[in-house]
């Protein structure tokens, strides 16, 4: 989102301030108008489910496309617009829609939904000029490129359908900014996400916001509930399969670090732990793979040593402790060369994605999550250290306006969003909890401040690289999306 002069003013004031999300301006800024949606035939096979059975709409190639319908006229309030849909599925593939007007067919943009994330929004921004053929014609989205069906979430008018922010409709605002928006996602279940490290980084956040807010509480007990209902677990999982009691990889362990510190009795916490020791070597690394196909990651350092070092502390088992000094001292042997910090690697020593941003977030906050929960103990002390040191390389990749490129060496690969809100809530955690100085607080609260221009009229962050699933090609072209599980992480950059 670009600023406008008066914007720019009311950031100039942000940046005198210690805590930005405090003092900034509340107005009315948005309103969603949601879209009825008609027009082609949603098709579910008999083996795929849908995230909480919530009503769906398809897109396919096959087809000539989806009515969007408002049959109003423009608002008059506010100025601008853009057009969202949340995806129902995981596309493994590059996916286009074509989006024209749905009488006079005027063409307003090919919609780019690559790689879409199961319950992940995507915005469009609609031209002045088109906005009341919009709202009074209505806009097809015919896919002009992809192979599978595009299953996202609509309203039939029943009570099982997806929260508002995830159905399709307009967002239309004006200049000025409501306070804290972020927290109106982030505080219901338009924050919630596929089960896993992305839903549990929401968790993890809406926990450190429950230690002084009633309803970030309630609200995370009922996203939770959502989940873990009646003793069991049941999810959607990326293949739009109905996943009970299972958990596929690593990276799906971290949702159990806040059920731990939630619900310390529940019966899947034992299948979590039986994932990890099941997934351990001799040495207790614990990593997906076997052999040598055995890769290690950053994102385990968040998604694993953090819930075994909660899981050690509250369920007084000192070997669950072992296990998570174990994984994380792995990491920083085989990931972490000079100032370079790699996001995966064959225990073999074959090394990938370096200085990936979100990758050294997982790092930087799995570390500093994992210290505060492990007792103390020599391999602690000396993981604090290597802490400590990663901090101070990663900061000095730190840009003027407060964000980090992402492949900080890189910057035709462009700032980058995800990756420095997650650093940045390492650096506020680990300054909160005695284990870094002041410098990181204020390097914190620098990144926080650059990541205001990026935050939607409604909360959303963007900006964000799309999850990684395409590669070093995704990752490296600039392409950039709504990714809600940052929300999360902002709830980590409140000063206390």
């Amino acid at each position: 989102m670009n600023f406008t002069r008066r914007q720019m003013l009311k950031t100039a004031t942000i940046l005198a301030s210690t805590a930005p999300f405090e003092n900034w301006v509340e107005a009315d800024a948005y309103q969603y108008f949601l879209a009825k949606v008609s027009g082609g035939e949603a098709i579910l096979p008999t083996d795929n489910y849908i995230a909480f059975d919530w009503v769906f709409s398809e897109i396919s190639a096959e087809n000539e496309g989806i009515k969007l319908a408002w049959n109003q006229a423009i608002p008059q309030k506010n100025e601008y617009a853009r057009l969202r849909i949340t995806s129902a599925t995981d596309v493994r593939e590059e996916l286009i829609l074509e989006v024209k007007t749905a009488v006079s067919g005027k063409k307003i943009a090919d919609w780019d939904l690559r790689f879409a994330a199961l319950m992940q929004p995507f915005e469009l921004l609609i031209p002045k000029e088109d906005l009341q053929a919009v709202f009074t014609e209505g806009i097809i989205l015919k896919m002009i490129k992809g192979t599978k069906p595009f299953w996202f979430f609509s309203d039939d008018n029943s009570q099982k359908k997806a929260p508002k922010a995830y159905l399709p409709h307009l967002l239309v605002y004006g200049d000025k900014i409501k306070k804290d928006a972020w927290k109106d996602r982030l505080l219901s279940l338009e924050s919630l996400q596929t089960f896993g490290w992305q839903q549990g980084i929401v968790w993890d956040g809406l926990l450190e916001l429950s230690k002084h807010s009633a309803q970030a509480k309630k609200v995370l007990l009922q996203q939770l509930d959502l989940y873990f209902a009646q003793n069991s677990l049941v999810y959607c999982n990326l293949n739009n399969v109905k996943t009970i009691e299972k958990i596929h990889t690593v990276e799906s362990i971290l949702p159990f670090a806040i059920l731990a510190q939630t619900n310390p009795t529940h019966p899947l916490l034992k299948t979590a732990i039986e994932f990890c020791e099941t997934h351990a070597n001799v040495e207790g690394v614990i990593a997906d793979g076997t052999g040598n196909n055995r890769m290690v990651k950053t994102e385990e350092c968040y998604t694993v040593s953090y819930p075994l070092a909660v899981l050690a502390k509250t369920l007084n088992r000192p070997d669950l402790a072992n296990l998570a000094i174990k994984t994380l001292q792995s990491r920083v042997l085989v990931l972490e060369k000079g100032n370079k910090i790699y996001q995966r690697g064959t225990e073999q020593g074959e090394l990938f994605f370096e200085n990936w941003s979100r990758g050294v977030a997982w790092y930087l906050l799995g570390l500093a999550k994992t210290l505060v929960h492990l007792p103390e103990s020599t391999e602690k002390n000396l993981l604090k250290n290597s802490f400590q040191k990663a901090v101070e390389k990663v900061i000095a990749y730190q840009q003027t306006n407060g964000l980090w490129f992402n492949f900080f060496h890189k910057p035709e690969t462009g700032l980058e969003t995800s990756g420095t809100a997650g650093i940045a809530a390492a650096l506020m955690f680990g300054f909160q909890h005695g284990l870094l100085n002041e410098n990181a607080k204020n390097k914190a609260i620098k990144a926080q401040i650059g990541l205001l221009s990026y935050l939607a009229p409604d909360g959303y962050l963007t900006g964000t690289a799309q999850v990684n699933k395409g590669g070093d090609a995704l990752q490296k072209n600039g392409f950039r999306v709504i990714s809600p599980y940052t929300l999360g992480f902002f709830a980590h950059l409140i000063i206390k």
